[in-house]
């Protein structure tokens, strides 16, 4: 059976990028002999239940939100340092961390969108809107990386750090400022709705340009080497 981590370049070109190549190694070797990859693994899923958790107790103070970021920076050091810690001690396991890598992040992704919905500070519809758009983005990733031999990590020099990063800064500013900007049909839509919209818009976006490039490439080749078999 073809293995889609086994056969695919990996892109990622992302501003911390260079900053990560150089250093999580050195924290990874830092690390107590007793902690494991797989502990690590298991952190990151306690630390996406904290960010939707500090999310939803934001009902109860705006203040609880410094939980989440908290909650953001454990999951970037636990998810960034997994498969780092496997790699310096030599003890990979590709395709199961493969496996539970993205299983994780499927489960993260949906925790942390489920929060935001379940918070006074995002409609539900466009916390799953924003899941539903992160989800097909990550499914042609792994379409292509299959197909197309290609696993792209990045888009814009954005990746998972960067993309942490900037929801950190989200967090902060709607402490102060998550105005209710417009209504639709009688329904309030605050600002982190209309930013929440218009990223899961975004990664639809990029999933369907992806999705038609990539398909008439793939029909290119495929013609070609039909031709050349005829021939």
């Amino acid at each position: 059976m073809k293995k889609s981590n086994e056969k695919a370049n990996r892109i990622i070109d992302t501003i911390t990028g260079p900053w990560e190549k150089r250093n999580l190694p050195r924290i990874a070797k830092a690390l107590p002999k007793w902690v494991m990859p797989d502990h690590l693994t298991i952190l990151g899923i306690v630390a996406a239940i904290s960010i939707a958790l500090g999310y939803i107790l934001t009902r109860f103070s705006i203040w609880w939100i410094w939980f989440a970021n908290f909650g953001l920076l454990v999951h970037w050091f636990a998810d960034s340092l997994d498969g780092t810690l496997a790699r310096v001690r030599h003890t990979e396991r590709e395709n199961y961390g493969y496996f539970v890598d993205h299983i994780c992040d499927a489960v993260t992704t949906f925790l942390v969108c489920f929060g935001l919905g379940a918070s006074p500070l995002m409609d539900m519809r466009t916390g799953m809107y924003l899941a539903v758009g992160y989800f097909m983005l990550n499914i042609y990733v792994h379409i292509a990386a299959y197909s197309m031999g290609v696993f792209r990590l990045s888009y814009s020099r954005l990746g998972p750090t960067e993309v942490r990063i900037l929801i950190i800064i989200a967090n902060i500013i709607v402490i102060f400022w998550n105005p209710v900007i417009y209504h639709i049909f009688g329904q309030p839509v605050r600002a982190l709705d209309a930013v929440g919209i218009l990223v899961g818009t975004g990664f639809l976006i990029i999933f369907a340009i992806s999705v038609i490039k990539d398909a008439i490439e793939l029909d290119r080749e495929d013609r070609a080497k039909r031709i050349d078999m005829n021939a």
